[in-house]
């Protein structure tokens, strides 16, 4: 008589294996990504991954990727179609779609690429401070079932506040236009080349001096290539006697890109006359007709095209100075300038001690497997100056560098590998073992 009640018990174990089995064939894993915004950390956090994994795994992902949830729908009943949602920093402050969509059992993934603590020295400091955003980005990733990041290093930090976080780190689509190294090259000049935004000048300074360490024989022979310049910015005015408050746009000398280009010619002492009144009529998107000169100013670019900024550097210079903000960045110039074959020189700092390696250690020795050339800050703009100088010295060990730190990031970085990495994690969050990425 037992026999007879385990066969039934097992026959109807069997049954329902099968009845899982049926419902779950050729269902796929719907998602919605919320990107934060149409920028650098909307797209390499938001859109191109997921883009890249709809494109290639279709068979498993339906991926919506929207940027924010339509007014004129039934919000739970919009939710209900998800089985992941994937938000960049945080959505409504008190947190009540994220709830919603939990109440619902659709898991929500949130992911962060900087850290919610601004400091003092952002450009943005005093209204994050003073708006408290990083309550609704904390709220939200102690409420989220996962938790990404760009790296161990921020993943560290993150896991104080949510135990369960995955690290899936920047990566390159080397397929996209924009990612194809192409060779422009209009001189023999060493290109020495900064490419960055607008919120970097706390980092800029750290070159603040450099330029006259230098002697006359190795600016002859580099060019200093400044990437993303953009004089376009507003002021607010506020009229004590009155309370109105007046936005106005600010001068081309009264943006951070003018003090970036006075740091990086040494206040135009390396241009030549003709330049330096070329370069003061602001014109945007102009280029000075002789690129052999040992300053060269390249206009701000549309995201979908910016990463062509490589093709005029040999070299990318990245400070980075010491502080909680900049110490949880991504090492995204390091995975750029890897894929363009160009050499870089960094800060020891953060981001770039995770797959950085100086070919010239602080006692000046020599590295042959050295992918970098590293740069610790408390040496000040002379040392930046000496490890320009060596290079231009040694112009054979170029190739080399270019050639390790491609090396570092051929494999790893890539968009396919990366992605992968995701989809797995994806499918472990929502619990679906029928499913296998090779």
């Amino acid at each position: 008589m037992k026999k007879n009640i385990f066969f039934i018990i097992d026959f109807y174990s069997f049954l329902n294996i099968l009845y899982i089995n049926e419902f779950y064939m050729d269902k796929k894993i719907k998602m919605l990504v919320l990107p934060s915004d149409r920028s650098g950390c909307g797209y390499f956090r938001s859109v191109s991954p997921h883009k890249w994994i709809a494109e290639h795994m279709s068979d498993i992902f339906d991926i919506d990727i929207m940027y924010g949830i339509p007014n004129d729908v039934n919000l739970e009943t919009f939710l209900r179609k998800y089985d992941i949602i994937h938000i960049h920093k945080h959505l409504d402050k008190q947190c009540n779609i994220i709830k919603m969509a939990q109440f619902l059992d659709v898991k929500v993934i949130v992911d962060v690429d900087d850290n919610w603590n601004l400091g003092t020295w952002h450009p943005m400091s005093a209204s994050a401070n003073a708006e408290r955003w990083d309550i609704p980005i904390t709220d939200s990733l102690k409420l989220a079932d996962m938790c990404s990041t760009t790296t161990e290093i921020f993943a560290n930090q993150i896991r104080k506040i949510n135990k369960n976080v995955e690290v899936f780190p920047n990566a390159i689509d080397t397929t996209e236009e924009q990612f194809i190294p192409k060779d422009t090259r209009d001189t023999d000049r060493l290109r020495i080349g900064m490419i960055c935004g607008s919120s970097h000048l706390h980092d800029f300074k750290l070159l603040d001096g450099m330029v006259a360490k230098l002697d006359k024989e190795i600016i002859d022979q580099i060019q200093f290539v400044l990437c993303g310049f953009d004089t376009r910015g507003t002021r607010t005015i506020r009229y004590k006697d009155t309370g109105k408050v007046e936005t106005v746009p600010i001068k081309p000398e009264e943006s951070v890109w003018y003090e970036y280009e006075k740091i990086i010619t040494n206040n135009y002492s390396i241009v030549s006359k003709e330049h330096k009144d070329f370069l003061m009529k602001f014109i945007p998107q102009s280029d000075y007709p002789n690129h052999d000169e040992a300053y060269r100013r390249c206009w701000t670019k549309d995201i979908s095209q910016y990463a062509t900024h490589y093709n005029n550097i040999d070299v990318l210079l990245v400070p980075l100075a010491e502080n909680d903000f900049n110490k949880v960045k991504s090492q995204l110039k390091v995975v750029e300038a890897g894929f363009f074959h160009k050499a870089i020189i960094a800060s020891d700092f953060g981001p770039y001690t995770i797959d950085l390696k100086s070919m010239i250690t602080k006692g000046y020795e020599f590295h042959e497997d050295g992918n970098s050339l590293l740069i610790e800050n408390g040496k000040g703009s002379k040392r930046w100056a000496k490890m320009i100088t060596w290079l231009v010295q040694n112009k054979d060990k170029l190739k080399l560098l270019q050639d390790n730190l491609f090396k570092t990031v051929d494999g790893v970085y890539n968009i396919e590998t990366v992605c992968k990495q995701r989809a797995r994690k994806y499918i472990e969050l929502v619990g679906r073992t029928d499913l296998k990425i090779e």
